[in-house]
């Protein structure tokens, strides 16, 4: 729920890579030619899990927040609390460049850490734990929310974690005092943030696989990603249980946009509907939260920030090595979208050709077919359907057109995957039958679900030594 961010771009990336190659040229007459927009920051937000050493889940996130401050360890670290007291969140500053950001970011998740290890307590970057349990929520700031949702729906908070992913907007399409979109009329610039909300778009159901890591919720498994169904809810997943299944326009993956103007308009009535409701369930005045921007009131998958961000935000949370490639996969695309004004158009090609790039133009299929077949399969069955799987096969591979080759293993975790055809989501399944749990009918035993979540607590501490190596290089 929190909006801070970390940057993720690694040294030097964009200095030789073919996203740079339009440059700032001058013609005769000393006026600028192709002149490319400003480099865009990249950020996110991580959000953990809590356990006891026995792998329990735990509402211990106050008491953690409190000894980082007993001891004055790193008072700016942009460690924070979420709406569970079960989960909490890891985020730092964007920059330009990536080592001292990451770097940043690497030093705040240590701290949390080993601040956990002391107080015999460890951290699991699982989307969803494995088995039954019911979350402490903190009612103070949402308490509109929760009683519009109800105490059953509210609890689905506490028992997901995602990961969240920035890119800062182009330039001057942001207004920064009323925190909101301009309204423009030419600019090459708005065209740009059109093409870039829309890509976001129609990435969701490949990142969205790559990133699967919930495949029980509540002890039973619900899909390959429970964490969308129970978040998103919608018809177009037949899911009718989730946190907005009964208002969709505010947590369903959205429609392509045309212009900024359908965009702001769509965003102003976003914020009056929301408003509305709240009034029709005679919300106290004192209740509804004061909004910094209009842009807050939405909790949509793919949403403008009030940060002046695009913001991704429909990922379940996963391990470190794989969030970066995705990060990397995204964030390479959108500078080349942005920085030289890249067309995404939807086409009925990209259904069989999925991100054909031709005369810089990037095809991407009608959102339709994004939100009734590629979104559900996606969270259903992940690369277990063969079209998802294509599709992130495909992505993947327009990321690599604007990379230098020097830098492609960072992919190697989305690489894996492809090649295998197995998601975290699938590791887990087959890890809970190797320990004996194969009636999926019944709820997972409690010791089972503390065993996988244990592990991937362990792998998320390893991993943190890999990162280290990598930035370093």
């Amino acid at each position: 729920m929190a909006t801070k961010k970390i940057a993720v771009k690694k040294k030097g990336k964009h200095s030789e890579s073919k996203i740079n190659k339009t440059s700032s040229t001058k013609n005769n007459k000393g006026k600028k030619k192709n002149s490319p927009q400003k480099r865009s920051t990249v950020g996110f937000e991580v959000e953990l899990f809590i356990l006891d050493r026995n792998g329990k889940m735990v509402n211990k996130a106050d008491h953690l927040l409190r000894k980082i401050d007993e001891k004055k360890r790193n008072p700016n670290s942009g460690i924070v609390a979420e709406v569970g007291k079960n989960q909490i969140e890891v985020n730092s500053y964007p920059g330009l460049e990536s080592v001292d950001t990451l770097s940043s970011f690497l030093d705040n998740l240590k701290l949390l850490l080993y601040t956990a290890d002391e107080e015999n307590l460890v951290l699991c970057p699982l989307a969803s734990y494995p088995g039954k349990f019911t979350p402490q929520l903190r009612h103070n700031k949402y308490k509109a929310e929760y009683r519009l949702h109800g105490q059953n729906r509210f609890r689905n908070y506490g028992r997901a974690i995602g990961f969240h992913l920035h890119y800062e907007l182009p330039w001057g399409v942001f207004d920064k005092k009323k925190l909101t979109l301009k309204k423009l009329i030419n600019s090459k610039n708005k065209e740009s943030l059109i093409n870039a909300y829309n890509f976001l778009i129609a990435v969701d159901p490949a990142i969205t696989a790559f990133m699967q890591s919930s495949p029980f919720y509540q002890g039973k498994h619900l899909a390959k990603d429970s964490r969308m169904l129970i978040w998103r809810g919608s018809k177009e997943l037949d899911y009718s249980e989730g946190l907005w299944s009964n208002y969709p326009d505010f947590g369903s993956l959205p429609c392509y946009e045309q212009t900024v103007t359908n965009l702001i308009d769509l965003t102003e009535q976003r914020h009056r509907d929301w408003r509305n409701i709240l009034e029709e369930v005679k919300e106290k005045e004192s209740d509804i939260p004061n909004w910094k921007s209009i842009l807050d009131t939405n909790w949509t998958p793919v949403k403008i920030n009030a940060h002046g961000t695009l913001e991704q935000r429909g990922m379940d949370m996963n391990h470190i090595l794989i969030l970066l490639a995705v990060t990397e996969v995204v964030r390479i695309i959108l500078s080349a979208i942005q920085e030289n004004y890249l067309k995404v158009e939807s086409s009925d090609i990209a259904i069989k050709e999925p991100f054909k790039y031709e005369k810089k133009t990037i095809f991407i299929p009608p959102d339709s077919h994004i939100k009734n077949v590629l979104q559900k399969n996606s969270a259903y069955k992940g690369f277990e359907n063969e079209e998802v799987w294509y599709y992130s096969k495909r992505l993947l591979w327009l990321a690599k057109m604007f990379i230098d080759k020097k830098d492609l293993d960072i992919f190697e975790p989305l690489e894996k995957m492809i090649q295998d055809k197995k998601t975290v989501s699938d590791e887990i399944i087959d890890q809970a039958k190797k320990l004996g749990y194969k009636d999926f009918n019944k709820i997972m035993p409690a010791d089972i679900a503390a065993q996988i979540a244990l592990s991937h607590s362990q792998r998320l501490f390893q991993e943190i030594v890999l990162v280290e190596k990598f930035i370093k290089q």
